[in-house]
């Protein structure tokens, strides 16, 4: 009979509470275990949350520079962990070629010495084969490569390698590509001492701690290359703006040298056309007549010179006066006709009766309708037809000038009344405008009160002209009341004489 035979049920009631206790002891220390584990992994995911919110929290911060950023990302992943070394290397901006060390954390670099302390700061160029490749992450010995291959790695001297192997404990690199919309922005290198290995743990956690720096990299050289271009573009305006008050100054100082002699030119051409100096042919006559209406546009055009100069310095004054629009329309389309008739041009205008007088600027209105209707001629084909009407209804006036010119193509006629701005195709048709007419004919328009007029259609023709109230215009009824002593005098006159 064997031993286990042989035992009494008394003996085996004994053994029970022995088993259940070390049966409660192994549930114990499983339990324990499972605990442990999982504060472990809760102390992970806490570390790695704290670590995100606080990459995200300087990824939000606009103002900090990229060079702040990273120190501040790396001396927050060495506080929370223990690895000796931790650094970021980042471009200049997305268009750079090679990767420079703009944050570190750890004592175990070089002491208390910091990188950039080297001949030159640290980089990385980026034709390092591992930069082509799809691996991600990638682990270094410094051990074991050779001087001239941690030359080529980090971009330093000889002397730089020789300091760094005789005083850094780092003997590992751990490298981390940080991207950002597929684009490399950066690398997260982090450092190891003799003894210390890169754990699983430590694998997830570099790499998702990279997706979050990328992102912030990628949102500074963003920031960064936007303050660039907009300090690029202030530079740009600031100079166009020079160059604009140069340009005026030049326009002002030759508009008024010239007036004065155009002034005589036109005089002197005037005299001689009515005969005042002898009679002329009818050849002489005609070229005379050519010579007097281009003076007289040259005339217009200093004018309009001098009007932007004036708006510039404050000077642009309106100064109504009672006139007769009407009169005024068919005088300056009788110096017009003959360049009409040179160009085979018809112009047509039937001089409305018993039009109002209304209150404008005499001097600044004649240059807008003028250059509405000398816009047409030039910009209608030979044969063409130019319509110009001036109508009147209850409430307002009218005046419109309608060709079947060239027109305006639709992308530019929101610039059109820009200043020195010319649509392609009148640019090619007249080469010497000046783009000075239609901006100056909006400020006397709108300046009086008025509403420019503007339909076009390329290749089909334009509408040009203005619009006012009759009621803004009128020309007040003045009153003139007789003056005290005028009045006695008068009184005295008339009274019966006592004689």
């Amino acid at each position: 009979m064997t031993p286990e035979e042989k035992e009494t049920p008394a003996a085996k009631s004994a053994l029970l509470p022995f088993q259940k206790r070390r049966q409660l002891e192994r549930d114990i220390d499983h339990i324990t275990q499972e605990m442990y584990r999982r504060n472990k992994e809760l102390a992970e995911t806490n570390k790695t949350l704290s670590l995100l919110r606080t990459i995200d929290a300087l990824a939000l911060e606009m103002h900090a520079s990229l060079n702040m950023v990273c120190e501040h990302i790396t001396e927050a992943i060495t506080q929370a962990t223990d690895y000796a070394f931790v650094g970021l290397l980042t471009k200049a901006s997305h268009a750079h070629e090679e990767l420079a060390l703009n944050g570190w954390s750890g004592s175990a670099w070089l002491g208390k010495e910091v990188p950039p302390s080297f001949s030159r700061p640290l980089h990385m160029r980026l034709d390092y084969s591992w930069f082509g490749e799809m691996e991600k992450s990638k682990m270094i010995s410094l051990k074991d490569l050779s001087e001239e291959e941690l030359v080529q790695l980090l971009d330093c001297s000889h002397q730089d390698i020789l300091r760094l192997k005789r005083q850094s404990k780092v003997t590992e690199l751990y490298l981390t590509k940080l991207m950002a919309r597929r684009q490399l922005v950066g690398l997260l290198v982090v450092g190891f001492g003799p003894g210390e290995q890169l754990q699983q743990s430590d694998a997830d956690l570099i790499d998702r701690l990279s997706e979050s720096i990328g992102v912030a990299l990628d949102n500074k050289l963003l920031f960064k290359e936007n303050q660039y271009v907009l300090r690029k573009l202030r530079e740009s305006n600031m100079k166009l703006r020079t160059l604009d008050e140069t340009k005026d100054d030049f326009i002002s100082m030759a508009s008024h040298q010239l007036r004065t002699p155009l002034t005589s030119i036109k005089g002197y051409l005037s005299m001689i056309i009515e005969g005042d100096v002898g009679k002329v042919n009818p050849t002489q006559l005609e070229m005379l007549t050519q010579a007097f209406t281009s003076s007289q546009r040259m005339v217009y055009l200093i004018a309009d010179l001098l009007n932007v100069s004036r708006l510039r310095t404050g000077k642009f004054v309106i100064d109504t006066t009672p006139v007769s629009l009407a009169d005024m329309v068919e005088q300056e389309l009788s110096q017009l006709n003959e360049a009409a008739k040179a160009r085979s041009i018809k112009l047509i205008y039937k001089k409305p009766t018993d039009f109002p007088e209304l209150m404008l600027d005499e001097t600044k209105t004649r240059q807008v309708i003028m250059n509405f209707v000398d816009n047409a001629i030039y910009y209608t084909p030979p044969k063409g037809r130019i319509e110009v009407k001036l109508i009147q209804t209850p409430s307002s006036i009218e005046f419109r000038v309608e060709d079947n010119g060239i027109g305006v193509p639709k992308h530019e006629q929101p610039h059109l009344f820009t200043k020195f701005y010319r649509a392609g195709n009148a640019r090619k048709a007249r080469p010497d405008g000046t783009g000075l007419g239609l901006f100056m004919a909006k400020k006397v328009i709108v300046a009086q009160g008025g509403s420019l007029i503007f339909e076009s259609k390329e290749g089909k023709g334009s509408t040009f002209g203005f619009v006012f109230s009759k009621h803004r215009l009128a020309v007040p009824e003045v009153t003139t009341p007789i003056a005290p002593a005028k009045a006695k005098a008068e009184v005295r006159e008339t009274a019966p004489s006592s004689k």
